[in-house]
C-alpha cells in the first residue's frame, strides 16, 4: 500500500512535471516570437510612413532594374516578417506609363542597423 508521504511525493513530482512542461512551452513560444518567421499584418499600411517609404523604394528599384517607368500610388496592404532584419511583403497600387492602375506584390528586405534595403521580388497581380 502507498503511504501518505509517498502519495504526496508522487503528486508533487507530477505537478513539477506539469509546471516544467508549461514553462518549456512558454519559453519555446517566446523564443519563436523573438526568432521570427511568421508574417504579421501591418495595421493601416496605407497610413504607415515606413510601409509607404518601403513601397516607394520597391517601385524605384524595380524601375531601375527593369527599365520600366511605374509610378508609386500607395501601399494597399502589407505584412512584416522579422528575420535577420525585416522583410516587408507589400501589395502596391501603381500606375504604368499609360496611367493604367496596376497592383504589384513587392518583397523588400531591410536592415535598419546598416541602413540597407534590397528588393527581393516584385511581381504583378491579377486582381
Amino acid at each position: 500500500m502507498v503511504s501518505m508521504k509517498q502519495h504526496h511525493l508522487l503528486l508533487l513530482s507530477l505537478l513539477s512535471l506539469l509546471f516544467l512542461s508549461a514553462a518549456f512551452s512558454a519559453f519555446a513560444a517566446s523564443r519563436q516570437a523573438l526568432i521570427g518567421g511568421r508574417w504579421d499584418h501591418i495595421k493601416d499600411a496605407h497610413k504607415s510612413l515606413r510601409a509607404q517609404e518601403t513601397g516607394k523604394f520597391a517601385v524605384k528599384e524595380y524601375n531601375k532594374q527593369s527599365g520600366r517607368n511605374l509610378t508609386f500610388v500607395q501601399v494597399v496592404t502589407g505584412e512584416t516578417q522579422i528575420v535577420d532584419g525585416t522583410n516587408f511583403r507589400l501589395i502596391l497600387a501603381v500606375e504604368d506609363e499609360k496611367q493604367k492602375k496596376l497592383d504589384y506584390e513587392a518583397v523588400v528586405w531591410e536592415d535598419i542597423h546598416r541602413r540597407y534595403r534590397n528588393l527581393t521580388s516584385f511581381r504583378g497581380l491579377l486582381l
